[in-house]
C-alpha cells in the first residue's frame, strides 16, 4: 500500500508523532523482557552444562539425558517468544503503525516537507527502490590480487 503517494515521508515529523513514541514504547516493554528471559535461560542451561555434569548426565527415558532435553527447550523457548510476538504485534503495534502510517500520508504540516515526488520512495506497494538503470552503477572493485580474464596481477 503506497500511502506516500510517491512523496519521502518526513521522518522528522513522524518521530514527534505521539503514536510512534507509544509504538516505540510498546514494542521496547516487550522485546526487553523477552530477551532477558531467553538470555536467562540461555545462559542457565550453558552453566548448568558446565557446572551440573551429574544433573545433566540423569537419564530421564532409555538414554535421553536432562541435558538433551533442555537444549531442546531451546527451540521451544525461541518459538514461543517469536510467535508470542506475532501476536503481540497484530494486537496492540498493528494498529498503532496504521494510524502512523495514515497520518504520514496526510499533507505535510509545513511546505518544506511537500518536496517533490521522489521517484525512489515507493513503487507499486513495494518497500524498494527500483533496479538501477543498465550501465549506471559501477563495477565493484575487485579484492587485492585477484584478476579478471586476461588481466594481469598487480605486485
Amino acid at each position: 500500500m503506497d500511502v506516500t503517494k510517491g512523496r519521502s515521508p518526513d521522518w522528522e515529523r513522524i518521530e514527534r508523532l505521539p503514536e510512534f513514541r507509544e509504538l516505540v514504547a510498546r514494542r521496547r516493554r516487550f522485546v526487553l523482557p523477552a530477551t532477558a528471559f531467553f538470555l536467562f535461560w540461555y545462559f542457565g542451561f550453558i552453566v548448568l552444562a558446565g557446572y551440573a555434569e551429574d544433573f545433566m548426565g540423569q537419564s530421564i527415558y532409555e538414554g535421553f539425558t536432562v541435558g538433551y532435553g533442555l537444549a531442546l527447550t531451546q527451540f521451544v523457548v525461541v518459538a514461543v517468544l517469536g510467535l508470542s510476538y506475532l501476536r503481540y504485534s497484530e494486537r496492540e503495534l498493528d494498529p498503532l503503525r496504521v494510524r502512523i502510517a495514515e497520518q504520514a500520508a496526510a499533507e505535510p504540516a509545513t511546505p518544506e516537507a511537500a518536496l517533490t515526488a521522489d521517484p525512489n520512495a515507493v513503487h507499486e506497494g513495494r518497500f524498494d527502490r527500483p533496479p538501477p538503470e543498465a550501465g549506471t552503477a559501477p563495477a565493484a572493485p575487485a579484492a587485492p590480487g585477484v584478476r579478471d580474464a586476461g588481466q594481469e596481477v598487480e605486485r
